[in-house]
């Protein structure tokens, strides 16, 4: 699903737990020998893994600490402290209730690690609270923290790059008749010096009483770590320290909000020492043990050695690794937990066929992606006499979804892991299943031509997509065909072709192609009309580009291109949407106190604001005080040109930052509105439609059978349901980054193979020395850096004029000096050039006469004058 509605607790492993997490490697695995790479030939120059061309690592810390001779040992004394002793968990609350402290969750900028956010503890209209170098304090990204609020006058006005540098800039122009110092600045970049609320008093004679609290950000110092969240596990290369009687090594991780780690010299292959540049093309993982308050650097220890860093299937490796995604294989003691242990045993017990409703007789199909081998949803429609119980003519609709239940029952091993696990993760060539193989495609998946026990929920309509009555049970259904969502919006498209059986894959029970294709449009029909009363009640999606690619045998990309989201897609959508909704309805009002919901928070109000004032100064107004106002804002850039999509990705690419997270909650105590789902606009809704990829899913068809009256008893508490809440939240988030990176790795690879690239690009964001921009082709967004080149930065117009040199082997008519203008919807052309391992740069050219007349004009320019310069 690409809305926004999936913008999607267990204590973190001990030093010696690390096998039970997934991270390979015990404290007899790490000797030097299992850590060192194999057919590495000492007397050899090159051989298998010999010396490579030299990879430049991050350079060591200009502040070098004393090493310390064992550094496991308390610091020296009168060494000198660089962080603040952690407070006590009762000085944390007190501070908590005298409002000078908060505990929140700690955002790192994956671009600059000294630069911490978190949410504000007034509330969603306050910028986040700036936490900044070492006030970070040993914490790491999503640790849950205690953050002391610094005094006012030490709040930082917005610099430059932020965003409350307007909201000064403005308050100053209706409060001051002079005009403001803006302090030292930059010859080349006309850039001022960081500006802080000292500076402002300082330059411009402000007091610290008059400035208003909009126009400053919060900061912080994290005085707690509550609960540690990250692993403390990370992916990285080695380094020699810079003196050599150190007795550690350095491990840089590839993660630079991950600090560097001291790890013992006896744990590092000798040959390390002697040929230092053979290992710097090597990938290890290593685990923090320790972060003194005396040290930059975070004590360590090494794992396990991951690969040749540049070559794809370590590169992956380091993204599970580095997103702590469990890859284990399951136990023997997890299968053993099945009724069966190979499927062809297994054949539908006779005692199911008494209670479950049987769906056999009816046309029961799938539609999925071409490669999906997990089909965990079917669908059915007929035309019923009476839909109402008053002899109104209209349609059954059924949603089967597979009754995973069955075979994974609460409390076994099989169960204890999918709970961990949280759910399926999705990489570019590779899937990472919760469930094992024998469910997740044979027992559970509902595959053609074979019975399959199902969970469903029948609706029956008017024709007018009024829901009459809905049914909720266990079920015996028979899908007839695997449908690919390509099959279906080929019927979709075609409603008159008369299609042959080869054009499909095969349909059992003697069903024609016919009979698959009339009720697919039937469903389609049903669907347009409920995805219509959706966004007429203030339904919205926001949609972001997501990278499709074509494989060859070795799972190395042949070719890319932005997956499309078409009606097929939406039909599937919008039925799964209507029983996760009704199922949510089901199970709170029987269990209104452990309940399993998912709810979406409102934007950040701030931050919404924020864009739609962006989004009005380039020309898209957008109204954002509710989701069916930005839904109906952003239905007016619909459109299928190529003008229109690049105008709805830099619309989605703004609107989606202030989007929070939608997360699953148990209703213990939560007042009803906090139920509501901001995206979907309704008070109810869960996930009950993936248990085989979601465990949030299986939670919910036990809640279900239990308020149905079956045997299976719900029997975990509130407390217990909330912490598996937390856990999936957490999953589910590093899933969906793990996968986003792995998109990012394969079209890197994918340039890597073709070479360097011409494309048309979107600005999205200005900078003072780079500006983000959007690869309009493939959906990608990167950053282009333009630091070496003379230029001009308006923070109040977030326009940035770039001074080009005198160049006499230029096009004629173009050879002299000339400055262009980049501000965002500007469209450019960049050239995406291959550089280390799998990385991709976005560099901008000179630009010919041809671009320059293209850079003068803006998306809004385009749309207005009908142009055709992106088609």
């Amino acid at each position: 699903m690409s809305e926004v509605t999936d913008l999607e607790t267990i204590e973190p492993p001990t030093s010696n737990s690390l096998k039970s997490t997934g991270f390979s490697g015990t404290a007899s695995d790490n000797t030097p020998n299992s850590l060192k790479p194999v057919g590495f030939s000492q007397t050899a120059t090159g051989g298998q893994f010999g010396a490579a061309a030299p990879f430049r690592v991050k350079s060591t810390p200009r502040k070098q600490q004393p090493f310390i001779k064992n550094h496991y040992n308390s610091p020296q004394k009168n060494q000198r402290k660089i962080f603040t002793e952690y407070i006590s968990k009762e000085e944390a609350n007190v501070g908590i209730k005298n409002g000078s402290m908060f505990r929140g969750v700690l955002r790192i900028n994956p671009k600059n690690y000294q630069e911490c956010f978190l949410d504000h503890p007034k509330g969603t209209s306050y910028s986040d609270v700036l936490v900044l170098g070492q006030n970070r304090n040993r914490a790491m990204q999503n640790d849950i923290v205690i953050v002391q609020l610094s005094p006012k006058e030490e709040w930082l006005v917005n610099q430059l790059f932020w965003v409350n540098y307007v909201e000064y800039v403005k308050w100053w122009g209706l409060n001051k008749k002079v005009e403001r110092k803006l302090g030292k600045t930059d010859n080349n970049t006309n850039k001022p010096e960081k500006r802080c609320l000292q500076n402002e008093i300082d330059d411009n004679g402000v007091t610290v009483d008059e400035v208003p609290e909009s126009c400053l950000i919060t900061v912080g110092s994290i005085v707690r770590i509550d609960e540690k969240k990250h692993f403390r596990v990370a992916a990285g290369k080695l380094q020699l320290m810079p003196n050599s009687a150190n007795p550690n090594v350095l491990f840089v991780a590839t993660d630079s909000r991950i600090p560097r780690i001291l790890i013992p010299k006896s744990e590092v292959d000798q040959e390390f020492f002697s040929r230092p540049k053979d290992f710097e093309k090597f990938l290890y993982t290593a685990k923090i043990i320790d972060w003194r308050d005396d040290s930059v650097y975070a004590d360590g220890q090494l794992i396990k050695l991951l690969g040749v860093s540049g070559e794809i299937d370590t590169e992956t490796e380091r993204i599970v690794y580095e997103h702590q995604i469990d890859h284990r294989e399951f136990t023997d003691e997890c299968i053993s937990s099945l009724p069966v242990s190979t499927a062809e045993q297994w054949t539908i017990p006779d005692s199911e066929f008494e209670y479950r409703r049987d769906f056999r007789n009816d046309i029961v199909f799938t539609i999925d992606p071409k490669t999906a081998r997990d089909l965990d949803d079917a669908l059915h429609a007929k035309h019923i006499d009476d839909c109402d119980g008053k002899g109104t003519p209209g349609v059954e609709i059924g949603v089967h979804i597979a009754d995973v239940t069955f075979f994974l029952k609460e409390g076994t091993e099989l169960d204890r892991w999918a709970s961990e696990r949280g759910n399926s993760t999705y990489l570019s060539q590779l899937v990472i299943p919760m469930l094992p193989r024998i469910l997740c495609e044979q027992l559970c998946s509902l595959n053609p031509g074979v019975d399959r026990l199902a969970f469903s929920t029948v609706f029956k309509m008017s024709y007018e997509g009024e829901l009459k009555d809905v049914w909720f049970g266990r079920s015996i259904i028979r899908s007839r065909v695997k449908l690919a969502y390509e099959h279906a919006q080929d019927f979709i498209e075609n409603p008159d072709k008369e299609f042959e059986a080869t054009e499909l894959p095969g349909i059992s029970d003697g069903n024609t192609p016919t009979e698959i294709k009339e009720k697919t449009l039937m469903l389609h029909r049903v669907a347009q009309i409920l995805r219509k009363k959706r966004e007429d009640s203030g339904a919205l999606r926001i949609e972001l580009p997501k990278l499709k690619f074509v494989m060859d045998e070795a799972k190395r990309p042949q070719g890319v291109s932005i997956y499309e989201i078409k009606d097929s897609n939406k039909l599937v959508e919008e039925f799964m949407l209507l029983a996760n909704m009704e199922v949510a309805k089901k199970i709170e009002s029987c269990f209104p106190d452990k309940a399993l919901l998912r709810n979406h928070p409102p934007p950040k109000e701030k931050m919404i604001k924020d864009v739609a004032d962006q989004c009005a100064r380039i020309g898209f107004p957008l109204d954002g005080k509710t989701s069916g106002m930005l839904s109906t804002s952003l239905r007016k850039y619909q459109g299928n040109s190529r003008l229109f999509m690049c105008i709805r990705q830099v619309i989605s690419s703004l609107t989606i930052k202030p989007m929070q997270q939608a997360k699953y909650f148990c209703t213990f105590e939560m007042a009803p509105s906090f139920f509501h789902h901001y995206a979907l606009n309704v008070d109810h809704y869960t996930h009950f439609t993936s248990p085989i990829r979601r465990y949030p899913d299986v939670i919910v068809h036990r809640q279900l059978a239990a308020s149905l009256g079956y045997d299976e008893k719900c029997n975990r508490g509130a407390e217990e349901i909330q912490n598996i809440c937390t856990r999936c939240n957490e999953t589910k988030q590093a899933s969906k980054e793990a996968s986003e990176e792995s998109a990012m790795l394969y079209f890197g690879v994918f340039i890597h193979s073709t070479g360097r690239m011409t494309c048309q690009a979107v600005v999205l964001g200005v900078l003072d020395s780079s500006f983000d921009v959007l690869i309009v082709e493939y959906g990608v967004v990167k950053r282009v850096y333009v630091d070496k080149m003379k230029r001009e930065f308006n923070k109040q117009s977030d326009q940035l004029t770039l001074f080009w040199s005198a160049d006499p082997n230029a096009e004629t008519g173009n050879k002299d000096e000339f400055s262009t203008l980049i501000q965002i919807c500007s469209v450019i052309s960049v050239v995406l050039t291959p550089v280390k391992d799998f990385d991709v740069n976005a560099v901008m050219l000179r630009p010919s006469l041809e671009q320059r007349k293209i850079l003068g004009s803006t998306l809004k320019d385009m749309m207005e004058t009908d142009s055709k310069i992106l088609e």
